[in-house]
């Protein structure tokens, strides 16, 4: 395969491989980028007979959020915040995929807090599964905070290798 090529996937549903997490990088303080982890609890990409994407999920484990710093971790837990107490998953549901360059755009729902925001993803073939990339905006979300404390906007990159369909 090229490296400008985008993969023939096989019909059926490819799942993640357990293990893997996603990163994310945001603003604090205005200048200070906080880089994280969130481990993904499950994901699948659904593939139909002529090897179209017609559907992608993913679930991530909020409970389990890392920034290396405990105390952080531990205020970004709380109800105000992630509510991850009450809360723990964060999940996206794809709403449209369509081819776009070397991968595909994959357009969605981003749920967390008992709220929903729309998030697309550039996702794109890295070895044995795809680096899906995107950006979303806290605040439709519920996570209220001070702009200069915890930036708008949130990067998140998840780098996940799939098991095939059986």
């Amino acid at each position: 395969m090229s490296p400008h090529t985008v993969p023939a996937l096989r019909a059926g549903t490819w799942t993640v491989r357990s293990g893997q997490t996603a990163a994310f990088d945001v603003r604090n303080f205005g200048f200070n980028h906080v880089p994280g982890t969130i481990p993904v609890r499950a994901g699948s990409v659904e593939v139909n007979a002529v090897g179209e994407v017609t559907a992608v999920r993913a679930e991530l484990d909020l409970g389990a959020l890392d920034t290396g710093n405990p105390k952080r971790d531990a205020d970004l837990r709380k109800p105000n915040l992630l509510d991850s107490g009450a809360r723990p998953e964060m999940t996206f549901e794809a709403t449209a995929v369509r081819r776009h360059g070397d991968g595909w755009e994959v357009t969605g729902e981003l749920r967390l807090r008992g709220t929903s925001g729309p998030l697309t993803l550039t996702v794109e073939p890295v070895g044995e599964g795809v680096r899906a990339t995107g950006t979303f905006d806290r605040a439709p979300l519920g996570i209220r905070a001070p702009r200069a404390m915890i930036g708008r906007y949130v990067r998140i990159v998840v780098d996940a290798e799939l098991e095939p369909p059986r």
